[in-house]
């Protein structure tokens, strides 16, 4: 896959995303897809034909594709915009490419069809990450894309904070050592 997408920053302190943290996000967004169907639907009710029940209307394939399109192009334009849908935003999880650059429009249309199709399969291919060596899941697989978690700027000050500690130790030693050979 091509890596043409821009830089994500805060790549020192990311690290593979878990299953709790991405089926939390899956469900965030599930919620703002069905709203946004339900919008969808309402709009669409002015131009049902008079005489006809709506409730009991069958929408037919141009509705549907309607749906498909709004569907696939909420998730395209978050995943290459910022890597992060809103659910994924409040999960603090990020997908990108290996290198932390954002995903082609080629990987988002990889990553949707096999995150639907593995959702088909009762979440197989997201549940496969707990056995996957590389703790990946199909969509990650075959998009060639991963996705992360991004700690938050708290998180990184602790984190650098306890790095900055971790070496502090070894550098006072290494002095104490050239001390005591001179």
């Amino acid at each position: 896959m091509t890596t043409s997408g821009r830089q994500f920053p805060k790549q020192t302190y990311t690290r593979p995303a878990g299953l709790i943290r991405r089926l939390g996000a899956m469900m965030y967004d599930f919620l703002i897809i069905v709203a946004i169907w339900m919008l969808l639907g309402f709009a669409r009710l002015p131009f049902v034909p008079e005489g006809v029940d709506a409730m009991n209307d069958h929408a037919g394939p141009g509705f549907q594709s309607v749906l498909f399109l709004v569907t696939f192009g909420f998730f395209t334009f978050f995943w290459r915009r910022t890597g992060q849908t809103l659910g994924m935003q409040a999960w603090r999880i990020r997908i990108q490419n290996s290198d932390g650059r954002a995903i082609t429009l080629t990987q988002s249309l990889m990553r949707f069809f096999c995150g639907a199709f593995s959702l088909v399969c009762l979440g197989l291919g997201h549940f496969w990450m707990l056995f996957s060596p590389s703790k990946k899941t199909w969509p990650d697989s075959f998009s060639e894309s991963e996705v992360v978690y991004v700690p938050s700027d708290k998180e990184i000050t602790r984190l650098h904070a306890d790095d900055e500690n971790a070496a502090e130790p070894a550098g006072k030693e290494s002095r104490k050592k050239s001390k005591k050979k001179s």
